[in-house]
């Protein structure tokens, strides 16, 4: 696979605020976007979720797990300018379909929309030049970064949707609660026995539980994967421990690098 960012791109980023031209701001939702060669998965949980056993329990409970967001596809960045060429996500819709414009500082990024819809602030969770795997299963309903000691898994919705936010169709469909909101993306982190365990995920009752598709070392566990990308980085971080470049305390496995 051909790189379409740049190294300094590729890599685990954590969202530590988004600004809104309306002047509002968010510093509280659980926000990850991995970053290959080319693939990118992002996962975007709002702070106001409830933690929720499972699907179809409440109407409120099922309607606050709508408004979460998450994608994968390829990422391009030219000239500092990043373009996503969106794959499937949890949203039928995308809130922000334009570009962003990056600004690197140290282990901190600035992402700007040139309409000034926003602005976000990511920090580096990864070494500069991290170990990359991308797996996409085979019926092409799955894809599964690995990068470092961070994975995410994204899988696709089994039915297509119409596009229009996933809160209004679970308003306004008929359609069963599990056939709309049984999406899966979840973000992962070294864990205990040579596995990963599951930080967050859109599946809330998921969270705390193994991952259960890859070694630590990005290598598959089962079959009817095959790679997409690979690239063998300069050195992959033991557990519980940071890039000294970044000036960074050890990752505790919380999921925060500072």
């Amino acid at each position: 696979m051909t790189a379409t960012v740049p190294g300094w791109l590729q890599g685990v980023w954590q969202r530590k605020r988004i600004d809104y031209a309306d002047g509002s701001s968010d510093t509280a939702s659980q926000v990850f976007w991995l970053q290959g060669l080319s693939c990118y998965g992002d996962l975007r949980i709002p702070a106001t979720r409830p933690c929720v056993a499972s699907l179809g329990a409440s109407h409120a409970n099922d309607l606050a797990l709508a408004h979460q967001q998450g994608a994968t596809g390829h990422c391009h960045c030219l000239d500092r300018q990043a373009t996503w060429q969106r794959e499937w996500g949890y949203q039928p819709v995308v809130d922000f379909p334009e570009p962003g414009d990056m600004e690197l500082h140290g282990h901190c990024m600035i992402e700007r929309a040139p309409s000034g819809a926003y602005e976000e602030e990511w920090q580096r969770l990864t070494p500069t030049d991290p170990d990359i795997h991308v797996w996409l299963r085979e019926d092409g309903h799955a894809r599964l970064l690995v990068i470092d000691t961070f994975a995410m898994l994204i899988e696709r919705r089994s039915v297509v949707l119409p596009s229009r936010p996933l809160a209004e169709l679970l308003q306004e469909s008929s359609q069963d609660p599990q056939i709309l909101l049984s999406c899966e993306i979840s973000y992962a982190e070294h864990g205990a026995d040579n596995n990963f365990l599951i930080r967050h995920s859109t599946l809330p009752w998921r969270e705390g539980q193994p991952l259960n598709l890859c070694n630590r070392q990005g290598e598959i566990l089962i079959p009817g994967w095959q790679l997409e990308e690979h690239y063998p980085g300069s050195s992959l971080q033991q557990p519980g421990t940071s890039d000294p470049s970044l000036g960074l305390p050890p990752n505790s496995g919380t999921g925060f690098a500072g």
